[in-house]
């Protein structure tokens, strides 16, 4: 590493000598090539770039060099005033666009350029540009990476900054800081810091959000290798005093019953069933973890991270209770050390917390600046945002003062972060909300080939990486985005044709960069897997994203999003998404098998197993039998078994009949809110793009009644696409309102139709043939054995009742099957038997059973034969 960071001193060096002396920074601009300086003008003077005063005093120095004219101060003070007086005629070879975003710049009293004095501040993106900018953010990464390698800090990561500077104002130094990867920001840790100088130095340091720090200890260098002998001299004090430092974590619990089961045993559990790690204290590392379930080392899984960090959290540790990513309730301190204890719900992993407050915080403004939400979509991780919150508390529950002062959590003003460095000269600093490149997140909206690399294959915590050049090794389209994306933005991620659809949430971790490999790329970690995936169509005709960038033009990557766009597509999402979700996470969900089941249908083991069998199979099938027989209910107990757990978010229903059509199915126009016709999206589509988004998961869709259809119109191109071996992609087919080649349909191998059907109705139509091929028939019969006799006990009636009922209904199902004008088909169902409740009178119950369910039936069946009905009356009497 001693060439790379000599490399970086001797650039320090000479952009010293730019920073002290502002003549010999003119001379060095005077000289410049040519094409270099056409470059600047065209990156600076781009007329798609928002304006900002010292981008524009930076393309009109271009522009002048370019035309001859030496730089001096002078010249340079001139731009400055026809940028203060906004002089449009100066001007005026801008696009319109730009040129009014000129006059309505808004002047204030104080100077635009008051943060900009020293010409460095200003010019060195001239110099810290293209191929040596990229030499020294990797030689920084290079070294982190080494310096992590030699001195064995495995859990450890880092921070690294150019000479760019931290708020992009130009500086004669770069900087790095190794520290604890579970601390939220290098500023809430202990570090190794290397700052490269003109004179290098190397310490340790104490991050600048630290409470009461322990002074800063650096020292001169000269070689590279002094850096690691004295890391290695401070590494055992530095891992110390992190140990002892306070970390603030958020653990996800978004089911109320589980919260106040914590709460009062004065616990916080974790359910890491998923991976089968066991007892968590046998392992000494990570990546003993990552081994154990065969991940490699390098794999930079977040639920691995999660698990690691609730092991090794420090005892009087702060945790946040969350829910959903912008409510809080409550907080905590880690009183005990990991435990491990298996416990029937999965959460075997525990540690004794001491509760401080179960009062509830939910964040709903725009005041956290720099944060879309207050928590980041993970089981357990560390919290940025744990200053904020606290203050909040405080705010909102000022009672809380003499607890959070008793647990030392009282909110501190956080010091300068330029402390960290001592610089040899003053630094020209302006604040935050007004330097160039804005702290606030910036919204992009990212198009992904799902053929190439499919967001449905993503996990909620995975990193994954961008690259920013195509397969031909040409720039994506509108490249300055990729440039522009930093840590903390937020990313729409949308699949495009034939998917259509957003399906996630991401973060950016990484601006653009270069992986190992030297491939030029950004990376983000998903923060949100949508449950129901968004459509094109639903977002087309909103009137908020008319002019939207993605809306007008969407062939590219990366485009960018304004905050009130993002707003609109995040409440088009919630919205859709509400009800799922609320299903999904405020219920605990039950394991089920049918051996197990205490509402068991009433159907033996033997032919429900077969039933299940069949369609896992055929992936189709239809219940069909006499009403009453517990169709849909058998339907959803088959859907159980095969899911292993009662997951009702996962099954959607509808019931056809004659006006059921195919757009109500598939895909059909519909009158726009705002006038003409959109295309709308049918429940069976919609259902089936969803099933695509979660591949791991499967899905089942329940038609009932589904022979009171029209079943060919219905169902269209679906007659050969819902067949068992046909459900892949490659059986993709344009369906009849496509717009484009590439718009194509599908229906996933992860979800299965189950039909039911009344074989008691004459009016209904035979089933079509071809559609009958795609199914198979599973016939039920009403089972008056042990399980209704059971159910019917359990219900509170006698067991002289229940004899009853089952030797009249044997009798009168033997004289239908019986009677050549009816058959199997016409048989007396459970349902009728099944509305007693213990309040009831059991006669009055079934003298109402008998004359207004049985007889009515008896009546229609045997419409022209009386005789028979008083006597199938009678049966019933007792």
């Amino acid at each position: 590493m001693q060439v790379q960071f000599q490399y970086i001193v001797d650039l320090a060096k000479r952009y010293k000598t730019f920073y002290n002396d502002a003549q010999l920074l003119f001379d060095a601009l005077n000289q410049l090539p040519q094409e270099e300086v056409s470059a600047i003008l065209k990156e600076f003077g781009d007329p798609d770039r928002d304006f900002k005063p010292v981008n524009l005093l930076r393309a009109e120095t271009a522009r002048r060099i370019l035309e001859g004219a030496k730089v001096s101060e002078d010249l340079v003070e001139e731009i400055k005033n026809r940028i203060r007086t906004k002089d449009i005629d100066y001007f005026k070879s801008y696009e319109a666009d730009f040129l009014k975003q000129i006059s309505d710049f808004e002047v204030s009293s104080r100077d635009t350029f008051t943060s900009w004095q020293n010409p460095w501040s200003v010019f060195h993106s001239f110099f810290y540009r293209g191929i040596i900018r990229e030499n020294i953010e990797v030689y920084l990464e290079q070294i982190c990476n080494d310096l992590i390698l030699q001195l064995e800090l495995d859990d450890f990561t880092y921070h690294l900054v150019g000479f760019q500077g931290a708020a992009n104002f130009g500086s004669d130094h770069s900087w790095l800081a190794l520290y604890p990867a579970h601390k939220p920001t290098h500023k809430q840790a202990y570090q190794f810091c290397v700052v490269i100088s003109a004179q290098p130095k190397a310490g340790r340091i104490a991050g600048s959000n630290m409470k009461r720090p322990v002074s800063d200890l650096l020292r001169d260098i000269n070689e590279y290798e002094d850096i690691v002998h004295f890391f290695s001299e401070l590494k055992a004090d530095i891992i110390n005093l992190n140990l002892q430092s306070r970390n603030y974590f958020k653990l996800s619990l978004d089911q109320q019953q589980q919260w106040t089961d914590f709460y009062s045993r004065g616990i916080a559990a974790m359910n890491f069933s998923e991976f089968n790690f066991g007892d968590l204290s046998k392992y000494r590392t990570k990546n003993q973890m990552k081994e154990a379930i065969g991940i490699s080392n390098d794999d930079k899984s977040s639920a691995v991270w999660s698990c690691w960090l609730f092991k090794t959290a420090n005892i009087g540790d702060v945790v946040f209770i969350s829910k959903g990513v912008n409510t809080c309730l409550g907080i905590g301190i880690f009183s005990g050390e990991y435990v491990y204890e298996h416990v029937g719900n999965g959460y075997n992993h525990s540690r004794k917390v001491n509760w401080i407050t179960d009062k509830v915080y939910e964040y709903k403004s725009n005041t956290l600046k720099g944060y879309k939400t207050l928590f980041r979509a993970y089981p357990f991780i560390p919290t940025r945002a744990f200053d904020f919150i606290l203050s909040e508390y405080v705010r909102l529950y000022p009672e809380l003062i003499q607890v959070f002062e008793k647990f030392d959590l009282l909110p501190e003003k956080s010091a300068d972060v330029n402390a960290l460095v001592n610089e040899p000269h003053p630094v020209y600093k302006q604040p935050e909300f007004e330097t160039e490149e804005s702290n606030q997140i910036n919204f992009w909206w990212l198009n992904a080939n799902p053929k190439i690399w499919s967001i449905s294959n993503h996990k909620e915590g995975e990193r994954q990486t961008y690259t920013t050049f195509n397969e031909k090794g040409n720039k994506r389209r509108i490249y300055k985005y990729f440039e522009a994306a930093q840590p903390d933005d937020l990313i729409i991620g949308y699949e495009s044709s034939p998917t259509k659809q957003i399906k996630a949430i991401y973060e950016v971790t990484k601006g653009i960069h270069k992986n190992e490999k030297g491939v030029e790329e950004i990376e983000f970690q998903m923060i949100s897997k949508l449950e129901i995936a968004v459509h094109w169509n639903d977002l087309k005709n909103n009137p908020g994203l008319q002019k939207c960038e993605v809306f007008n033009n969407n062939q590219g990557s990366l485009f960018r999003l304004t905050e009130d766009e993002f707003d609109i597509i995040q409440e088009i999402i919630d919205n859709k998404n509400i009800v799922t979700e609320k299903l999904l996470k405020n219920a605990i969900i039950p394991k089920y098998t049918f051996n197990h089941d205490n509402d068991k249908p009433f159907i033996s083991e033997s032919d429900f197993m077969q039933a299940v069998h069949l369609l896992q199979r055929k992936k189709n099938i239809i219940l069909q039998g006499p009403p009453g027989v517990g169709k849909t209910f058998i339907a959803r107990k088959l859907a159980y078994e095969i899911m292993g757990e009662i997951q009702n978010a996962s099954i959607e229903m509808v019931q056809f009949h004659q006006s059921f059509s195919y757009e109500d199915f598939i895909q059909g126009l519909r009158p726009a809110i705002n006038g003409g016709f959109e295309l709308k999206d049918g429940i069976f589509y919609s259902f089936c793009q969803r099933a695509m988004a979660h591949p791991e998961r499967k899905f089942f869709f329940i038609i009932d009644e589904i022979n009171r259809g029209n079943l060919s119109k219905i169902f269209g191109e679906l007659m050969m696409l819902i067949e068992s071996d046909k459900r892949s992609e490659s059986f993709a087919l344009k369906l009849a309102y496509a717009e484009d080649e590439n718009d194509r349909f599908y229906v996933p191998p992860n979800l299965y139709i189950i039909g039911t059907m009344n074989t008691a109705d004459r009016s209904l139509a035979i089933v079509d043939y071809a559609l009958r091929r795609r199914f198979a028939f599973i016939t039920l019969q009403p089972d008056f054995k042990d399980n209704f006799r059971n159910f019917l006990l359990l219900k509170g009636l006698t067991n002289g009742m229940v004899d009853h009922i089952c030797k009249a209904v044997k009798n009168v199902n033997e004289k239908i099957v019986s009677d050549p004008n009816l058959g199997n088909g016409f048989q007396i169902g459970h349902s009728y038997f099944c509305s007693y409740e213990n309040s009831m009178s059991e006669t009055d119950w079934w003298h109402e059973v008998i004359q207004f369910e049985l007889k009515p039936l008896f009546e229609e069946i045997w419409f022209d034969d009386i005789p028979k009905v008083d006597e199938s009356v009678k049966m019933f009497q007792r």
